[in-house]
């Protein structure tokens, strides 16, 4: 049976994340665009908050496709390959964010296929990442707007977050039963895409100002992300039906 989520794990993940968001929001601009974006990064680090809860308090992965989990170490790995040459006293916060992104990505991945192996749905979380990872690359290389290395990368981990959740959507469409605590991971993670979507609209409409490769990749992944909730709200539909012929 799925396990729901305790409503202190939620708060107390929520209370932190809402002190990063504080302290990012200080250190930007005032405008509605930053704010937009600010909040967009206080999901993320939320999403982050959950996974993590999840891993601890029921030392299980069940449900989290491991194949995801890499694809957004290599995705943040390959965005902020310039942290080395770009850190500044004005940055020095928003830098060490990108230090953490890296640092917990990684940390997942290596609970997942570490100490809570054993849980790990292996048998059900087979696609192989070549097949997303190389077409990204190949894009990146034809597509980037300038042929320096980092460029390269940095539209490589664009693509790549944009198609990463696939692996944990073909593990949804694979296993009968999600816990809470993934529910929640996901609906942060799609918010969190969703608020950079709203940023880029908000900035087409004060300034004509886009940016197509970003706001591309956004629409996909918004769209991946759709139908990862239609997923969800299918399978909980179902044990809400299982539960109610149980009991009756």
């Amino acid at each position: 049976r799925s396990r729901s989520v305790p409503f202190e794990e939620i708060a107390f993940a929520t209370r932190c994340c809402w002190a990063t968001f504080y302290v990012d929001f200080c250190c930007c601009c005032t405008s509605k665009m930053f704010a937009i974006r600010v909040f967009g990064d206080f999901l993320h680090v939320l999403s982050f908050a959950v996974l993590l809860a999840k891993l601890w308090r029921t030392k299980s992965c069940a449900g989290i496709s491991g194949k995801s989990q890499i694809l957004y170490a290599i995705v943040f790995t390959m965005r902020y390959l310039d942290l080395p040459v770009n850190i500044s006293a004005d940055a020095f916060y928003l830098s060490s964010m990108k230090v953490v992104y890296i640092a917990i990505s990684f940390m997942i991945v290596y609970m997942i296929y570490g100490p809570y192996k054993k849980s790990y749905d292996r048998d059900q979380d087979v696609l192989y990442n070549e097949f997303l990872v190389v077409p990204c690359f190949v894009l990146a290389l034809y597509s980037s707007y300038n042929a320096s290395p980092i460029e390269v990368l940095w539209t490589f981990s664009i693509f790549l977050e944009a198609i990463a959740i696939i692996p944990q959507l073909d593990l949804l469409c694979k296993i009968e039963l999600v816990d809470g605590y993934v529910v929640c991971y996901l609906l942060a993670l799609g918010l969190y895409r969703a608020m950079y979507l709203l940023k880029w609209a908000w900035l087409y409409y004060t300034t004509s100002y886009y940016e197509p490769i970003a706001l591309f990749a956004g629409f996909v992944q918004t769209t991946l992300f759709a139908l990862v909730f239609v997923r969800v709200f299918t399978m909980k539909q179902r044990e809400q039906k299982s539960i109610y012929r149980v009991v009756v």
